[in-house]
Order: C-alpha cells, then structure tokens, then sequence
C-alpha cells in the first residue's frame, strides 16, 4: 500500500490482508471463531477470492506508506436468500500499542458505509468481557440483542458473546417487530 489511513483492500491487497489477519489470529486467538491454523497455509488465490467478492469488504489501517497494515474491520452479507438483507461485522482488530486512539471507530466506520449502503441491517459478536469494544459499537448504534454463553472455546476457556445490531427500523419505531407466526 502506498498511502496511510484506512483503505479498501481489493484482491491485489491479499499480502497486507493475510498479514493483519493472521497477526490478529496469532495474538487474540480467543477473540475469534477462526483459528491461525484455518488460515494460516492458505493459497495466494485463497486470500485474493476473499477480497474480489461484492459481498465482501474489507477494510485496513496503514500508519505509514509500505508499512503493514496496523489494523482491520470487514463486512460480508451472507449468502442464503433469507439473511441477504443483513450484513454482517467481522475480524475488526487493532494492534496492541494502536488501540483508544480511534482507528478502531475509524475501521468500523468504514465498514459500515459500505454494509448499511448493502444491507437493512448489520449485526456483530462481540465477547461479553470486551468493554471497550462494546462501547464503541454502542456508540455507531449498535444494540445488544441476546447473549450467547459459551459461544467460543479456546484452550479449553469458554467466553460468552454479545449478537449485537444495527438496525435503523429497530431504532426509529422500538416495539414494532413483526411476531413469528405459530
């Protein structure tokens, strides 16, 4: 990359996307559903058809031209007909000695231009324990809606998340919600 700040990263980007995700596999492995070894021997071709899809964005920090990448937030809409209307926030990291500085707002941000311009609604998982993220995804808006306990395992931990939402409908009328018919 030749410019710092956030970018969109297309299939030409795939170097710089494999190593801000795999530098955040390796050093928060319990924040992710994904595991470094899932991602870690993929193909070049892996990493570029990631990044080519239209339903996919991802977004990267730079703090200096040529520098790796110190950060990342993607967004993907999900490919069964009946989830098409939702997006969905993932991978959102920022390097230790980055983070509170606002690159993670920044990163989101971006994603979500491209998600809310894609979808009616963008939901997110986040860890139960993981305040700073919260707040910040409470701050673009986001809602917690329920609580998965022991959604992830790693080493043998257990961690509960959040299924948080960003949903303008849900927002503007509260109550509103269709019922599933019985």
């Amino acid at each position: 990359m030749d410019r710092p700040g956030i970018v969109q990263l297309g299939p030409d980007d795939w170097a710089a996307f494999r190593s801000v995700r795999l530098e955040s596999l390796e050093r928060s492995p319990e924040v992710f559903g994904t595991g470094l070894e899932q991602e870690l021997g993929q193909s070049e071709a892996w990493w570029r058809a990631r990044l080519e899809s239209p339903d996919v964005g991802v977004y990267a920090a730079f703090a200096s031209p040529g520098a790796d990448p110190v950060g990342m937030a993607g967004w993907l809409l999900q490919a069964p007909a009946n989830l098409r209307h939702r997006a969905y926030v993932w991978g959102v990291y920022v390097r230790d000695g980055r983070r509170g500085g606002g690159l993670g707002r920044a990163l989101v941000s971006a994603a979500l231009a491209e998600a809310t311009a894609s979808a009616e609604a963008v939901d997110l998982h986040v860890l139960t324990n993981n305040v700073p993220a919260i707040r910040l995804y409470e701050a673009l808006g986001f809602q917690i809606v329920g609580t998965v306990p022991r959604a992830l395992k790693h080493a043998g931990i257990y961690r509960d998340q959040h299924m948080m939402v960003l949903d303008p409908e849900l927002q503007s009328t509260p109550g509103t919600r269709q019922s599933p018919v019985v």
